[in-house]
């Protein structure tokens, strides 16, 4: 009974946000698990999800439940730590198509299907490391069971195989100076990230998409929050989903 009622809420899902005939076809490619080639009518292009649950749930959040689903002005630079495979960034390029996409993503199977869903978009770059306040080295694992969807770093300089990079070294690499939207879900690693050598980087970011992971590691939110605080002299809050939403309204 309870797979039934999961298969007719995922129909009318797909009919309310697609329409009939898109949300017909797309609710038979999952349902028979066809999954290689997804079209969407707000997407230049296709992607791909792997048959897992974590793939699927991100699919919801993004394209259903639209926990990204803001309006950003127009942004010139994007950076989405914590891409896991790539669909808030086609969903932003497809949106944005003048705007600088930095994906971030540590995990190397997430990564490699990252790379495939976002090849043909010209405005998306790709790094195959975590966010750090700091470059150093990271391992990452399934610490906490969670599957793809909550993959963790935790610094190791002498065994870690990820390259960790700060956000100061991102901004010298791709040249911004300023980021108009940060879009962050990396697992736990915000309390690093918030917690040091945040002075020359987050006082240039706009807007600022996070969700925070105390239901994993204690003080995520904590860290975050006194961080803010002490540098942005005025913002706006909101809430969507997991997600907060920070507006910095006297970026310089």
């Amino acid at each position: 009974m309870k797979k039934i009622y999961e298969r007719l809420e995922m129909l009318l899902d797909c009919w309310s946000k697609f329409g009939f005939t898109t949300g017909f076809i797309l609710f038979f490619k999952i349902k028979l698990k066809h999954l290689n080639s997804i079209k969407l009518p707000n997407l230049e292009y296709t992607f791909k999800l792997r048959n897992i649950l974590e793939d699927l749930q991100v699919f919801k959040q993004i394209f259903f439940k639209d926990y990204y689903d803001f309006n950003y002005g127009e942004p010139n630079v994007i950076i989405d730590g914590g891409a896991n495979i790539g669909l808030f960034a086609i969903q932003m390029a497809s949106k944005y198509p003048n705007a600088k996409i930095i994906c971030i993503e540590p995990d190397h199977e997430n990564f490699e299907l990252l790379t495939q869903n976002t090849s043909v978009y010209k405005n998306i770059s790709c790094e195959n490391c975590g966010l750090w306040d700091k470059d150093t080295k990271l391992r990452v694992y399934d610490k906490y069971n969670l599957g793809k969807w909550g993959m963790i770093v935790e610094e190791d300089e002498i065994n870690g195989t990820i390259p960790a990079i700060s956000l100061n070294t991102l901004m010298n690499k791709y040249n911004i100076e300023k980021f108009d939207l940060l879009k962050l879900d990396i697992e736990t690693s915000e309390k690093q990230l918030f917690k040091k050598n945040y002075q020359d980087w987050l006082p240039q970011v706009e807007m600022l998409v996070i969700e925070l992971h105390d239901r994993i590691l204690k003080g995520c939110a904590q860290t975050f929050f006194e961080t803010i605080n002490e540098v942005f002299l005025d913002y706006d809050f909101g809430v969507n989903g997991d997600n907060i939403i920070i507006k910095n309204i006297k970026i310089k």
